[in-house]
């Protein structure tokens, strides 16, 4: 039973990370609509952009902790003693950097210099999530 719970967070994680990319994927799509004229389309991939990614925060989140609970209980390692947990947080504060300037972007959705930062953040965060991915491997029970 425990052998099959060690495998939950990358399971969890690989989930997010794909949604993370279909998320990638739909913020270049706001972009690209942006620059032809915003409109009503805009709003609707904005709409769910932002609703898709509530819930990718949270998912990634509750992996990135399930992580060192499966490294201590499940496979009795020592906690952030790799460089896949080190670039783990990493990635995940750049999510949650991205996250927090999203919602500065709904408050004030005229400034552009947030709005670049977020992309940038964004874009670094996902190539980084595949690294820590690649890092993981070798972790596998």
């Amino acid at each position: 039973m425990s052998r099959a719970l060690a495998f939950f967070h990358p399971a969890l994680q690989t989930s997010a990370l794909i949604l993370g990319l279909y998320l990638l994927v739909l913020g270049l799509r706001i972009r690209k609509s942006r620059r032809q004229g915003a409109g009503p389309h805009t709003a609707r991939l904005a709409a769910h952009h932002m609703r898709l990614a509530r819930c990718f925060t949270a998912c990634l989140t509750a992996g990135y902790l399930l992580g060192p609970l499966g490294m201590r209980f499940l496979l009795g390692e020592p906690v952030f003693a790799t460089a896949h947990s080190y670039f783990g947080t990493l990635s995940l504060s750049l999510y949650l950097g991205t996250a927090y300037l999203g919602r500065k972007l709904r408050l004030a959705p005229g400034r552009e210099d947030i709005r670049q930062i977020h992309a940038f953040c964004a874009f670094i965060a996902v190539f980084v999530s595949l690294l820590v991915a690649i890092l993981g491997f070798q972790l596998l029970p």
